[in-house]
């Protein structure tokens, strides 16, 4: 059996998680959870919800970093991490994270490439992101440096290998995002109010001013029984956002940091996922709704066509266009009856079929019994 050295930044726990949970059954692993400085989460709650009982092939430790990621001293909290890891002498080390700015340097420097694999999220960087000229020089240090990469899109693997040759690729895609179960009843299929749902960290690429101006037009062509809920952080949603609102009745916002245990209820309330990001790598928030049945609109984007088909497993509409959102919208109103079972069941379908969670797994113990 081989043994793992797994570490996960907090930001990719929940891609990590469903894994985990499946792999203690093949693999000894001793898993690093990264915490970083000041957070409020209660990440070992989190984790016990999904993995009630670790057994005897599964270690488990939170690293609560001192020191924000700008302190120099940051160094020592990223050192002490490698070398826990390879106090244990595994077989291969898997890194969920790039543990910015000490990481990367240090993995090449102290750990044996050869039996290093590096998850890339972001292959290319997102118009719109932030951070972006640190993305990039991230990546191009991974590509330069690494040669077992594992990427969570087709499209993303594409990039990869138009920019570089000879690498050792894992694609496998992202596990549905479990959020555990509602704490409120599901009523919405009782109310006659349509509820288009925007979850998750709001950022310029993502485009939720399509989303606002799209509601204000439905609401000026008459329309008047459907809510917008836009969930979640936001550092310009009072100087950017909140001034494009001009028909506030329709909206229902909550500007903050979404808690886990909360996340399940935003989406069994709500009857339309909206995406209307103009770029992005690969989303985790679309495999949430997938997670719980949600019918997704989204964005034309080739990244999104992976998992949507128009008119069949979601809905799509011109990527940038609010007038092309309003009007998918608008034609969600007027047939919800009889469109709305039928995106469910073709979702459920293509779940079943493309994103089981054994059929993740099965990748990447292949990928890894063969490293």
């Amino acid at each position: 059996m081989k043994t793992i050295a797994w570490i996960t930044a907090d930001y990719f726990l929940d891609v990590d998680l469903p894994v985990i949970a499946k792999f203690k059954e093949y693999y000894r692993i001793d898993w690093q959870i990264v915490i970083p400085h000041n957070s409020t989460i209660d990440y070992e709650n989190y984790v016990s919800l999904l993995i009630p009982a670790k057994g005897n092939n599964l270690t488990i430790s939170f690293v609560y970093e001192n020191y924000r990621h700008r302190n120099p001293l940051l160094f020592f909290s990223t050192l002490r991490i490698i070398r826990k890891a390879k106090a244990i002498n595994p077989d291969l080390f898997y890194i969920s994270g790039f543990f910015l700015p000490w990481g990367l340097p240090l993995f090449k420097l102290l750990l044996p490439v050869n039996k290093v694999v590096l998850a890339c999220h972001n292959v290319s960087t997102p118009k719109g992101a932030t951070s972006s000229r640190i993305a990039k020089w991230s990546i191009d240090f991974v590509l330069r440096n690494f040669k077992n990469l594992q990427v969570f899109s087709k499209g993303q693997r594409e990039v990869l290998e138009s920019r570089c040759k000879n690498k050792n690729v894992l694609y496998a895609p992202l596990a549905l995002k479990d959020y555990g179960s509602p704490t409120e009843p599901m009523v919405k299929d009782e109310q006659k109010i349509i509820r288009f749902l925007n979850f998750g960290i709001i950022r310029e690429y993502k485009r939720v001013d399509l989303l606002i101006l799209a509601g204000d037009l439905l609401f000026e062509r008459g329309y008047k029984d459907f809510r917008i809920l836009i969930a979640g952080s936001c550092n310009e949603w009072q100087e950017k956002y909140a001034p494009m609102i001009k028909n506030p009745d329709i909206f229902e916002l909550d500007i903050r940091r979404i808690p886990n245990e909360e996340v399940a209820n935003l989406f069994v309330k709500s009857h339309y996922f909206v995406m209307p990001y103009q770029d992005i790598a690969q989303s985790g928030a679309i495999t949430v709704a997938f997670q719980y049945n949600i019918p997704t609109i989204v964005s034309d984007i080739p990244q999104f066509k992976e998992f949507v088909e128009d008119h069949k497993t979601g809905l799509m509409f011109r990527s940038e266009d609010a007038v092309s959102l309003a009007d998918t919208m608008q034609y969600v109103l007027d047939n919800h009856g009889t469109i709305y079972p039928y995106l469910k069941q073709n979702q459920s379908e293509f779940v079943n079929k493309e994103l089981s969670l054994d059929s993740i797994v099965a990748k990447y113990k292949s990928y890894f019994d063969n490293l």
